[in-house]
């Protein structure tokens, strides 16, 4: 049996943002969870992908926090970053990071390439089973469809191990015309809560 790589956070967060580059389109996989209708109440999260050809939760804009900065990015992408993070090309040509100075766990992606399939959701679950076979301890916390800003989308939340422990893993997807755009948090998953409210102002103030 091949051995199975435990990725530490760093190369995670660049890697996600980097490896959808050359996703397979391929949809041959079996869903994790049955497809649910209704959208999961707060407090309450469910992992689904919606099938019934309903209307997809918005996920809503709101204005940027203090503390943030506005960056540009590849295909034109634009988001704000907490204020000191420096951003650096993440390894391929699509995609940027920034991470915390005080804390190189805590790192965040962002960028924009072409994309050769209009199955979102087939591509991200597709790549799903990849990573899980290959990660330590890879357990989804959600993985919906969605839209932003009246574009088809997929949100992504998982944990996994790294050598310093679980790891907390958010990621959001969407295509515009032939453009697929996305924004990425990471930390340690026991400073999620300090993290979540940056990848909320990164959800709330990217464009396209």
């Amino acid at each position: 049996m091949a051995s199975i790589r435990s990725l530490n956070s760093r190369w995670v967060a660049w890697a996600f943002a980097a490896a959808y580059l050359v996703v397979s389109a391929a949809v041959g996989v079996v869903l994790l969870t049955m497809p649910k209708a209704e959208v999961p109440a707060a407090g309450n999260p469910t992992s689904y992908i919606s099938e019934d050809g309903g209307q997809a939760p918005e996920i809503m804009v709101s204005p940027a926090p203090a503390g943030f900065s506005r960056v540009n990015g590849p295909a034109g992408i634009e988001t704000v970053v907490p204020d000191g993070w420096q951003t650096v090309a993440a390894g391929g040509p699509g995609a940027m990071r920034a991470v915390d100075p005080s804390e190189p766990g805590r790192i965040v992606s962002y960028g924009g390439a072409p994309m050769t399939s209009p199955d979102l959701v087939g591509v991200h679950l597709s790549y799903e089973q990849r990573f899980a076979e290959r990660t330590t301890d890879y357990r989804r916390v959600d993985l919906n469809s969605a839209t932003y800003g009246g574009h088809p989308a997929v949100e992504w939340e998982f944990t996994h191990q790294d050598g310093a422990g679980p790891q907390r893993v958010h990621a959001l997807y969407w295509l515009v015309d032939t453009t697929e755009y996305f924004v990425i948090a990471s930390a340690p998953d026991d400073q999620w809560s300090r993290m979540k409210p940056v990848y909320d102002a990164m959800v709330a103030n990217s464009r396209p």
